[in-house]
């Protein structure tokens, strides 16, 4: 159920992107408003940012990189602590896809940068999945969308919700 809520936020956010792209949202946007307990948060400047094609460009991408973290650091945290609770983890670890998994969630939670540790170093590189290999290069060094983009992230997900659905 709660892999279900990561996929419909997901979702949500790529229709959210859709929408910047329509010049009748930011019409809405520009008298739109959020209003919530003593604050209200006026929507005037996500269209003035979507109406100018360089700054759009800008947000458009940090909106995605920001959908990109939610699904697959969620997913990657419910069906590991899942299986730590119910003592599947060594199922877990024998996916193809769950060091490159761990090291995509680890980069996005450290602020989209490989940061390797010890361990990573010694044992876990280089990783591969699907074409996409990260190794020791790669430390330090940011983790872009050309890399890890709207289709890895997808593809990730589903290998991460189809291992959920056969755990007990």
């Amino acid at each position: 159920a709660q892999l279900e809520i990561a996929r419909q936020n997901h979702v949500a956010g790529l229709a959210a992107l859709a929408l910047f792209s329509n010049e009748n949202s930011q019409r809405l946007l520009d008298k739109g408003v959020a209003a919530f307990g003593p604050y209200t948060l006026h929507f005037a400047e996500i269209a003035k940012q979507l109406s100018e094609p360089e700054r759009r460009d800008v947000m458009v991408a940090e909106f995605m990189k920001m959908l990109i973290r939610s699904l697959i650091k969620d997913s990657y945290d419910l069906v590991s602590d899942y299986c730590d609770a119910t003592g599947q983890v060594e199922d877990l670890k024998l996916r193809e896809w769950y060091r490159f998994a761990r090291l995509i969630r680890n980069a996005l939670a450290r602020g989209s940068r490989f940061e390797f540790t010890t361990f990573d170093k010694g044992l876990a590189l280089p990783v591969s999945w699907k074409s996409r290999t990260i190794d020791g290069t790669l430390d330090g060094k940011p983790l872009d969308l050309a890399f890890f983009g709207y289709v890895e992230s997808w593809a990730l997900f589903l290998e991460i919700r189809g291992f959920a659905g056969r755990l007990h």
